[in-house]
């Protein structure tokens, strides 16, 4: 599918496009600046969210960094990986030359609506 054929389908409501989580992930490195810095926050944030929810639960009470810990962290890694997917396919709609590459490598999942 050409770049313009899928925007064309894209206007007319026939057409979604997807990319997996884990694509998406090894994709951050080829999006613009503005894309990775706000992945690479959200990342550092999940990362020591751990740490933080342990000292939580040593330093004020136990079954609250606890419930944090298994609550709250894997919500914010769910919420990373899906950013990044929605901002490759973002950067992917506004650029001809990565959408193209992303068809070329198989990257993109095309369903009907």
């Amino acid at each position: 599918m050409t770049y313009i054929e899928y925007k064309r389908l894209r206007s007319e409501g026939t057409i979604q496009a997807g990319v997996s989580n884990s694509d998406a992930l090894r994709l951050i490195g080829y999006l613009p600046k503005r894309y990775q810095y706000v992945h690479h926050f959200w990342s550092w944030v999940w990362m020591l969210s751990i740490p933080g929810f342990i000292a939580v639960s040593i330093f004020y009470a136990w079954w609250i960094g606890l419930l944090l810990l298994f609550i709250v962290t894997p919500m914010i890694l769910r919420a990373t990986k899906k950013s990044a997917a929605e901002f490759v396919l973002e950067y992917a709609e506004n650029d001809a030359q990565f959408f193209s590459f992303l068809v070329e490598k198989n990257l993109l999942i095309f369903k009907p609506t």
